[in-house]
């Protein structure tokens, strides 16, 4: 498995493998539609002529894929397969196919027709499929993973360079700011700034604010991350942001009190029998090695005991949200509730 940005600098400087099959996956759109582009280029150098694209559905016909593949003829071309699979379930039929296609296509060099599926995100144990074993022992799994906040700037800067611009640090972080979340915005708004104002310029963080548009676009899980870790200023931006874009406080809710939940739980496992519980429940609900440092910072802030109250807050916020209590405002309750999560009790008592 490679990262999208190592594929991409493989692709400019001419070494890419060339194999039957791609498994594309990730979560940063940006980087999908630069390694599809990127790849379709390089295949047209190898002499590739044809690019067909089909979305994979629960009705999907895979058996007429495999007779397309088959069909081979001695004056057709090569040509690039697209299979959107955003979901990443392929299904018998669809794992059967990936499996003997890769164990045909092994160690084929310049194939008649490349294989490129693409998807979204795929969990832990999707990746530990059959179907993604295949593709990674036979030809090549690009991830595409979004950029870190706190590396946001710096490649703001370097993505300016691209277009011929200078950022300041200082404009660097006005664009990481308008832009968190969204790669192709940040890309956008650089090139609004590419015709504004010409290449060979430095920017100045005035200039980035008054050319581009808050266009931040948070996940809502990223509410979670920064509140198990403790960044409370950060998390209540998410919030505020969340609410500004039309999420329903019942989907916040639904988020904060599956969280409250299962640090409850932890607590309890935590008291009873030490780290080793916190570890088995940690593998019970499939969290990530990545994630679990987060839910390891909110258990040294709080106490068992804390998070029942907070449980506890969450169900007025469901009642505030139903109007069975009168002349309360919900935000302002899960506002209440991601500070109380983020911060300690000594810092902000619930």
């Amino acid at each position: 498995m490679i990262q999208a940005q190592a594929a991409l600098g493989q692709i400019q400087q001419g070494r890419f493998p060339w194999v039957a099959t791609y498994l594309l996956f990730g979560e940063e759109p940006l980087y999908q539609r630069e390694v599809k582009d990127g790849l379709w280029q390089f295949l047209q150098q190898q002499g590739v002529l044809e690019r067909e694209r089909f979305e994979v559905d629960a009705q999907f016909d895979w058996q007429g894929l495999q007779m397309e593949t088959q069909a081979g003829s001695l004056f057709a071309h090569q040509r690039l397969i697209e299979l959107e699979m955003p979901k990443g379930t392929p299904g018998k039929a669809g794992t059967q196919f990936i499996q003997q296609w890769c164990q045909q296509m092994v160690n084929q060099s310049q194939p008649e027709i490349t294989l490129l599926i693409r998807c979204d995100k795929l969990d832990g144990r999707q990746l530990k499929s059959k179907w993604v074993q295949a593709i990674e022992a036979a030809g090549l799994v690009i991830q595409s993973k979004p950029i870190d906040a706190r590396q946001l700037p710096s490649w703001c800067q370097q993505r300016a360079e691209g277009y011929g611009l200078q950022l300041s640090y200082d404009a660097a972080l006005v664009l990481a700011e308008r832009v968190e979340g969204n790669l192709l915005a940040a890309d956008q708004a650089l090139q609004k700034l590419q015709l504004q104002y010409g290449t060979g310029v430095v920017l100045s963080d005035q200039q980035v604010a008054d050319s581009v548009a808050d266009q931040a676009h948070y996940q809502l899980f990223a509410l979670s991350d920064v509140m198990l870790q403790g960044d409370a200023i950060r998390a209540v931006q998410i919030l505020q942001r969340l609410q500004q874009e039309g999420i329903e406080a019942p989907v916040v809710l639904w988020l904060l009190a599956k969280e409250i939940r299962l640090l409850y739980q932890l607590a309890q496992k935590q008291a009873q029998q030490g780290s080793a519980g916190v570890a088995a429940l940690f593998k019970q609900h499939r969290i990530w090695q990545s994630k679990q440092q987060g839910y390891r910072q909110a258990l040294q802030r709080h106490s068992k005991e804390d998070w029942e109250r907070l449980f506890n807050l969450a169900l007025a916020v469901d009642l505030q949200i139903k109007g069975q209590v009168q002349m309360q405002d919900p935000w302002l309750t899960l506002r209440k509730m991601v500070l109380a999560v983020s911060q300690s009790t000594e810092e902000n008592p619930c």
